[in-house]
């Protein structure tokens, strides 16, 4: 019997939860973390999942695992890398963002207005998760009206709530860089309509290797409190090639007091940079470029904080393993923010890693100093100092240093420790109006209201339970805390920022502190993966997020509230039924049972095998689609098959029944990817992180064997997916995720020719350039005949109703709403064309398709149509920038260039021009022929009095 939307009901007793977790707290060997979880549905609440006293500590599970903290970073390094190189090249994601803005989109289709398009409009939907929110480093109010929040998700965007958060609007533009790590806001009288934020995670980011794609590219400004951003070209890559910019991670931003000059510093890798006029140019301060020209003498990781007089405080660090004697190490002082005084006192420990702080706005004389730490061995030794200046320059007597380490919070039990995970979350804020009251934040949140000079004062108010005796969430917040805010009207309400979204507490003196959630609607939610019952046609979706466990919800409303299945970091799902799977880091995988009823059974099981190793971070598996209870699961370079998942026995133990591996490659492979087919049924590919890929004719077999059907044209590359035609078995598609190589191959004979499908996607015939990573492909015969295929990639969601070979076209899918987003996984069914996308960064979006496909030639002319993209974007002086736009019939034309006051400042074409494609260059200068400043103009074409606008930006 089907499940249906209402009859997902999963509830365990308060009995059989607690029975849960004290058989998964025997299972020692669990690899990543649990909590406890709810579901509830329209017939009723309980609980499922699992109580935490089983898990190890979540903390390593956020970004990695105890056998491996880098577990995390290593797989998408990985699955991104160049093979040629073994680096993901330099700059990628904004020179892979320029390329895809070449790329045709629907919206382009459909704007052609032709009554015959065969072009289905999808118009796809947020679908949340409403009520959770994703990894944020970057909070600030306006302190004008506490009831504007500003808040940014490191691959989500800027986001912005006028009504003290209970609703939020994204006001990073669907087709730019989505990374944010920093803001603040001008707040001298007259100036607090000015706002910066800084892109870049360098420490603890899902692709933190050098080189990852999740790089940012410089800051951005906003004049008009926030609703709308451009950038400061002069922190921006200016053009393609792959050189380094300090300003592709910007670990703070701060704003000066000045009444002369408008001060804005920027700290970076191994530097502060200043500016003096809102950003349009800067110089180094304190670091690379001032007191050294070697970047590998410089600090690796740098604060910066302004206190309400304009006293400047930086921090300067670098990784314990690294360069001990960098040139600029410590801690400075300065009343300019030009000339620096090392402050640094002599009883610090010889070497630390990142380091921030916070200055007392009651005192202006007290700043705290949070520092990590490891000693000999790797363990972590936090520091935390308080630092009192005196007189004169600060240094020596002028200032007096109090060592509060030996009083960091160290509450015991299993989640009561301060955790940095090696720098990644660190956060220390001191409270207006009392600055003996400090707030702490690692992996949990402590508050301490003597200042840290005892122990007896300090208590966890976040981040894990209050009780220290799991790893079950503290209610309405979240582990691993980014950015603390006090409210300067009623400083004690604390606004926190973590990788669960955002809290606010109105009293976070009370003797038990309770928060509220604000992600109401504030969808900066990273997905690894998403499932839907491919045999249904109901409403209910499941995805393994990361850091944030695996959600659920059975509503297509946007503002439903999701529930929570499974803690961790949420991993491959599925969805049959009699069956909801979840997973976390390193193959853990759960099956909670429904009966025939489509009801909860109140049972579970353990799934993955005991004796299974080698594991990926985010490890696939495979339900059979004409046999739930068949599974496959691949581990290392073995692959397991089990013919019964629902003979494993009951409860939180692993069990070898029914698992038996089909396929040993015993080499260093890792498979990376499974796929099974529906007809005919049985079949089964799997391919690996080398560019291997093996067919098992009957996966069903006593004793199947494997044929090598790895085409002579593949690169070495990770195999991501493999995307198997429902309705032939021959017909496949496989996706490699990594740049540099040829992303896109198809068979039509099970493998034993492979045609390269990327077309488009790829700038060269080669798979080098800038075309961007895919990641999932799924393929979608429609119910009246049509066949589509989409494909994420880490710019957006494409698709194509053909597959041509090198001249396959790819169109772009909800860019006015997906954006260029990265996408990880999108999936669709045949029972009613739902394709659902799970993007890492802005949660999930859907959409039915039930319509004809466009025409090959409808996309060629859509490619035409209208105003382009200019190129190169951004362009520097000397050279020039291309306009491309295209004319359906002779028209008078306008093309004018406005600077972002609206003055015209040059006009480009203007005259009545022939149908056809016509292209305009701009070199920078005025109508007066001399060169403009540096900055974002608008590039606007009018065609009989209709107006198209695009922005270039213009670098002297």
């Amino acid at each position: 019997m089907k499940i249906t939307q209402q009859q997902r009901q999963v509830g365990l007793s308060s009995a059989l939860l607690f029975f849960f977790g004290a058989l998964l707290y025997m299972a020692s060997f669990l690899p990543g973390p649990l909590h406890p979880s709810a579901y509830s549905s329209k017939k009723g609440t309980g609980k499922i999942g699992v109580d935490a006293r089983a898990a190890r500590l979540h903390k390593q599970g956020s970004i990695g695992t105890p056998e491996n903290p880098n577990a995390r970073s290593e797989y998408e390094f990985e699955r991104l890398k160049d093979p040629k190189t073994g680096r993901i090249p330099e700059n990628i994601r904004e020179r892979e963002l320029d390329f895809a803005s070449h790329i045709p989109t629907a919206e382009q289709v459909l704007r052609q207005k032709n009554p015959y398009s065969r072009m289905a409009s999808a118009n796809w939907s947020r679908r949340g998760p409403y009520n959770v929110g994703g990894r944020t480093r970057a909070f600030a109010f306006d302190v004008t009206n506490e009831n504007v929040l500003l808040a940014g998700g490191v691959s989500g965007g800027m986001w912005r709530s006028t009504n003290g958060g209970n609703s939020w609007a994204k006001v990073t533009e669907a087709n730019e860089l989505q990374s944010v790590t920093t803001v603040a806001q001008d707040k001298r009288p007259g100036k607090t309509n000015i706002w910066y934020y800084g892109t870049g995670e360098l420490l603890g980011n899902s692709a933190s290797k050098v080189g990852a794609s999740y790089y940012g590219n410089g800051m951005f400004k906003s004049v008009d409190n926030g609703v709308t951003w451009n950038p400061l070209t002069t922190t921006q890559v200016p053009n393609n090639t792959a050189f380094y910019n300090v300003f592709e991670f910007v670990y703070r931003v701060a704003t000066g007091v000045s009444t002369t000059m408008d001060e804005v510093y920027a700290a970076l890798p191994g530097v502060i940079m200043r500016s003096t006029n809102g950003g349009s140019t800067w110089n180094p301060v304190l670091g690379f470029g001032k007191e050294t020209q070697d970047f590998a003498k410089s600090s690796y990781f740098t604060d910066i904080t302004v206190s309400p007089s304009g006293v400047k405080y930086a921090g300067m660090s670098q990784y314990a393993s690294g360069n001990g004697s960098s040139l600029t190490k410590g801690a400075f002082r300065s009343t300019d923010g030009v000339t620096w005084t090392d402050i640094t006192p002599t009883t610090w420990p010889a070497t630390y890693e990142r380091m921030v702080m916070d200055v007392s706005k009651s005192n202006e004389n007290i700043v705290y100093f949070f520092v990590y730490v490891e000693n000999a061995s790797g363990a972590e030794t936090p520091n935390l100092w308080k630092y009192e200046y005196l007189s004169g320059t600060g240094a020596g007597a002028g200032g007096t240093w109090t060592n509060l380490s030996a009083n960091i919070p160290m509450l015991g039990g299993k989640s009561g420790d301060l955790s940095l995970q090696g720098g990644y979350n660190m956060v220390v804020k001191v409270k207006p109006d009392n600055p003996n009251v400090v707030i702490l934040g690692g992996t949990n949140l402590y508050i301490s209201t003597n200042g840290y000079t005892s122990t007896s004062a300090t208590k966890k108010i976040g981040g894990y339970t209050v009780t220290n005796a799991n790893y079950s969430l503290y209610p309405s917040h979240h582990p691993d805390q980014h950015e603390v805010a006090f409210s300067l009207t009623s400083p004690s309400r604390v606004y926190s920022a973590h990788d669960g979204g955002i809290s606010k507490t109105t009293n976070v003196l009370a003797s038990e502190v309770e928060w509220a959630s604000l992600n109401r609607g504030y969808l900066t939610t990273q997905f690894y993966t998403v499932a839907m019952d491919l045999n249904t046609t109901d409403n209910f979706i499941v995805g393994g997020l990361q850091d944030n466990g695996s959600w659920s919800t059975e509503t297509t409303a946007e503002t439903s509230i999701w529930e929570e299945v499974l803690g961790g970091d949420g991993a491959f799902t599925a969805v049959t039924a009699h069956s909801l799977l979840v997973s976390v880091q390193n193959g853990t995988i759960y099956r909670f049972i429904f009966g025939e009823d489509g009801l909860y059974t109140g049972q579970y099981s353990r799934v993955d095998p005991p004796k299974a190793t080698g594991y990926l971070f985010i490890n696939p598996y495979n339900i059979d689609p004409n046999n739930e209870q068949t599974m496959y699961l691949p581990a290392g370079d073995t692959l397991w098959r089990n013919k019964n998942i629902d003979a494993l026995p009951r409860g939180g133990s692993q069990s070898a029944t029914g698992w038996e591996v089909i396929a040993a490659l015993n080499t260093n492979e890792v498979i990376s990817a499974v796929g099974v087919s529906k007809v005919p049924a049985n079949m089964v590919y799997f391919g690996t992180r080398g560019g291997k890929l093996y067919r098992i004719q009957d996966g069903l077999a006593t004793t199947p064997s494997k044929i090598d059907v790895t085409g002579i044209n593949f690169p070495s590359g990770n195999i991501g997916c493999i995307a198997v035609d429902p309705r032939d078995a021959n017909k496949v598609v496989v996706a490699f995720t990594n740049y540099g190589i040829i992303s896109l191959y198809a068979t039509e004979n099970g493998g034993a020719s492979w045609t390269p499908v990327a077309g488009n996607l790829e700038q060269n015939p080669n798979g080098s350039g800038n075309g961007p990573s895919t990641r999932w492909v799924s393929i979608l015969p429609s119910r009246n005949g049509n066949l589509k295929y989409f494909v994420g990639t880490s710019t957006g969601l494409y698709a194509t109703s053909q597959l041509n070979g090198d001249n396959t076209t790819w169109v772009q899918e909800g860019a006015n709403s997906i954006g260029q987003v990265p996408v990880d996984m999108v999936i669709s069914r045949t029972t009613d064309d739902l394709v659902v996308v799970g993007t890492h960064g802005n949660g999930v979006y859907s959409a039915r398709y039930d319509g004809p496909l466009a025409s090959a030639d409808e996309v060629e002319l859509a490619t035409q149509v209208g105003l382009g993209n200019s190129y190169p974007n951004p362009f520097r002086k000397g050279s020039l920038t291309t306009i491309p736009f295209t004319l359906e019939k002779a028209a008078q034309v306008n093309l004018t260039v406005f600077d972002l006051t609206g003055r015209a400042v040059a006009t480009l074409v203007n005259g009545k021009l022939t149908s056809g494609r016509h292209v305009a260059t701009w070199n920078g200068a005025g109508t007066g022929k001399q060169s403009l400043p540096t900055g974002t103009y608008l590039y606007q074409l009018t065609v009989d009095g209709k107006r198209e606008t695009k922005r270039v930006v213009f670098v002297k």
